[in-house]
């Protein structure tokens, strides 16, 4: 996904989340809300993060 935000044009990784439905936790607008559970468990990527705040260059990892 192209993101542009205060003239910095930059891209995001596309992420696919699997999911099942579970039980009916409640009801909203007259109809059952279903909880979704992710399939599997995600983990945050273990790579350096290199970020500009205010003209400050500094990383996260």
């Amino acid at each position: 996904m192209k993101l542009h935000f205060h003239g910095s044009t930059y891209e995001t990784p596309h992420t696919e989340w699997s999911v099942t439905e579970g039980k009916v936790i409640g009801k909203y607008r007259g109809k059952p809300l279903k909880a979704h559970v992710l399939k599997e468990q995600h983990r945050r990527r273990h790579e350096l993060s290199e970020f500009t705040y205010r003209g400050v260059h500094y990383s996260k990892g």
